[in-house]
This record gives structure tokens, sequence and C-alpha cells, in this order.
């Protein structure tokens, strides 16, 4: 198998950084030319984006665990994603308010398990701001009232 085909089967798995695409097939042992022209070719065909998978990636671990700004930004840099395009990524969804439900429901799920202090504690170990956190609770008390009602 070419080193294109075996980083399209990565892809067709899941979206991936450059630099996770040039491990992979590393380990696999393709030359450094024939994963140079690989990720050429990918880049061209449109099947591998940094943006897209910084886009993946945040919405994908705010649905499954939260976390704040910084702590992504962290580990899209650990998967070898540009500054710029996980800043750019992060604005974006902050922006969006994509982490607003998830934190919302998160922070319910913590204070039901471990007690409010011990929630707000959590989240705000997770990289969360104290204005992220308050605006979850704005979300819960809108869910109560409207469940009274």
């Amino acid at each position: 198998m070419e080193a294109y085909d075996k980083a399209v089967s990565f892809l067709a798995m899941r979206e991936h950084t450059e630099k996770e695409i040039r491990e992979k097939l590393a380990a696999r042992s393709f030359s450094p030319d024939d994963i140079d022209a690989a990720i050429g070719r990918l880049r061209r065909e449109g099947l591998l984006s940094e943006e897209r998978f910084a886009e993946v990636f945040i919405r994908s671990r705010l649905r499954k665990l939260p976390e704040g700004r910084a702590i992504l930004s962290m580990r899209l840099r650990e998967r070898g994603c540009p500054d710029a395009v996980a800043r750019k990524a992060l604005s974006e969804a902050w922006e969006r308010e994509d982490y607003l439900m998830p934190l919302a429901s998160y922070l319910e799920e913590l204070e039901r398990k471990k007690g409010r202090e011990k929630a707000l504690a959590a989240l705000y170990r997770k990289g969360f701001s104290s204005s992220e956190v308050r605006a979850a609770q704005a979300v819960l008390s809108e869910r109560a009232v409207d469940e009274l009602e």
C-alpha cells in the first residue's frame, strides 16, 4: 500500500493533523519523500485540513468532556495544529458559544455527583473562566424555570 492510500485510510477514521499523518506514515516505514508526496496530494485534494481538524476536535472534546480554551489550545498544539489555526477555531467556537450547553450539562452532572463547590472547582481546573461558569449556571437556572412552567 502506498503512503497516500494509507494516509487516506487514517483520514477515513477521523480528521488528523499533518504532524499526526507524518508520524503514522513514518512509523510504517514510508520514506520521507513518499510521505511528502502523500501530504502534498492530500492537501491539493482537500483531504487534509488543519482547520477542519481543529473544528472537529474542539466540537468533539466539548461534547465528550468539556474543557476550557487554554486546555483545548494545549491539546491542539500537542497534536500539531498550528497556533494560528487553533486560535481562530477556538475564537469562532467561543463566539458561537459552542461550549455553553455542554458545559451546563457537565456542571449539572458534576453538581449531582460531587456537590456545588467541588463541581465549580473541577470546572475551574478544566480551564473555564468564572464568566463561562456563570453563563452555564444561568442556562441551568433557565432550564429549571422552564421545567416549573
